[in-house]
């Protein structure tokens, strides 16, 4: 029964039959629309919950009085929602929603964070999976382009239309990395983890918020909320401050998917945005030898106007920010983990630098880059 229904037919819980308005005190209608409002946003979540574990999901029963949902347990209106809520589904299937106590987050937020994790996984999944005529190819450098018309006909806007006076830039890019799909699954949900994988690209990085932390034991389901400042190495080209979910899941034995969206029309208070991230991210499959192949991709609008005209061609060609600098950088990141992880040296060249020497000059280069990124990046 809709909100509206239960406005108009209001039914009397003792008989069945339809109420009479002027037989109930205000505060009992009050709680009887709050009723209906709520078992609706019930169904709601339990669809969510049953998309996001692939199978059906009821709710609990429901109580004998229909004023128990409103009033709760110490008799007091709307004091039944609690800072932590864990969904009736069993305790292997969705996880608990950690909210942190200063930001106390509604049903509704957590059902709307889930419901835009879901729709930019199914569309990043779909972005990387399909071709042309999504995609085709620059017949100059031979890089991926979309096809901006068929993806507003495939997709619908997930963050609502491109703003005014923005432009698209959207590139995906295929690799093998010498990383197994769980260290990098562990990389990317970890916010520090992933800043110092890609320390020349991200300035700083934060985990506002985490949802889920994920099933079983694993980061299938996690879910969080993140900030970032991206950045190239230019002053003429300022940061791309983000806020975004970003949402991890197992789809078969050794691929996961990990999906960043942005949040700038769903949160509130929300300050002007430059850049807005579309659903973008990788696709990682294990690989029998160690190695994982990896598609990437990114998709983004951006305020064009605050970008030097110089730099601009490089972002609308996905360069700077685009797909094949993200899998370029993680590749020469995972090869110089190889080998501070490698404790073998060549026994044929006598003049060979051990183990902890070589460790010891990966550890100097990374903190010479920081070092100049640092001070040529326009992040402060």
């Amino acid at each position: 029964m809709s909100i509206r229904d239960a406005m108009r037919n209001p039914i009397c819980t003792n008989c069945g039959g339809p109420a009479i308005i002027g037989d109930m005190s205000f505060e009992e209608q009050h709680l009887r629309i709050e009723n209906a409002r709520l078992k609706d946003e019930l169904d709601r979540v339990c669809a969510l919950a049953g998309k996001f574990l692939g199978r059906p999901i009821t709710g609990p029963p429901l109580p004998n009085s229909s004023l128990e949902l409103g009033v709760g347990t110490n008799g007091t209106f709307g004091t039944t929602m609690a800072t932590t809520t864990t969904l009736p589904l069993g305790h292997d299937a969705l996880p608990t929603m950690v909210v942190p106590s200063n930001r106390p987050a509604t049903t509704l937020d957590r059902s709307m964070f889930l419901e835009l994790a879901l729709a930019a996984m199914d569309e990043l999944v779909k972005m990387a999976q399909t071709d042309e005529p999504l995609w085709i190819k620059n017949i100059e450098g031979g890089r991926e382009m979309l096809n901006h018309d068929e993806y507003l006909r495939t997709f619908t806007p997930c963050i609502g239309l491109k703003p005014n006076g923005f432009v698209t830039e959207a590139s995906r890019e295929t690799g093998v990395v010498i990383i197994n799909s769980l260290a990098l699954v562990e990389t990317l949900m970890d916010s520090n983890r992933w800043a110092e994988m890609f320390h020349c690209m991200i300035a700083r990085t934060s985990t506002t918020d985490v949802i889920s932390n994920g099933m079983g034991g694993t980061r299938n389901g996690a879910l969080q909320l993140m900030n970032a400042e991206l950045q190239i190495l230019s002053p003429l080209v300022p940061v791309r401050e983000v806020s975004f979910l970003r949402f991890c899941k197992q789809h078969a034995e050794g691929v996961w998917a990990v999906v960043d969206v942005s949040i700038d029309t769903i949160k509130e208070n929300t300050t002007f945005v430059t850049c807005r991230r579309l659903p973008s991210g990788c696709v990682v499959q294990d690989m029998p030898n160690g190695y994982s192949k990896v598609i990437w991709v990114e998709h983004a609008e951006y305020d064009e106007s605050q970008v030097h005209q110089l730099y601009r061609p490089l972002l609308s060609s996905g360069v700077g920010f685009g797909a094949q600098r993200w899998v370029a950088t993680l590749q020469r990141q995972c090869e110089c983990l190889a080998i501070l992880m490698s404790s073998t040296v060549p026994t044929r060249d006598h003049t060979a630098i051990t183990a902890s020497g070589r460790r010891s000059m990966l550890k100097l280069a990374q903190r010479m880059t920081d070092n100049f990124c640092a001070g040529v990046c326009a992040s402060t």
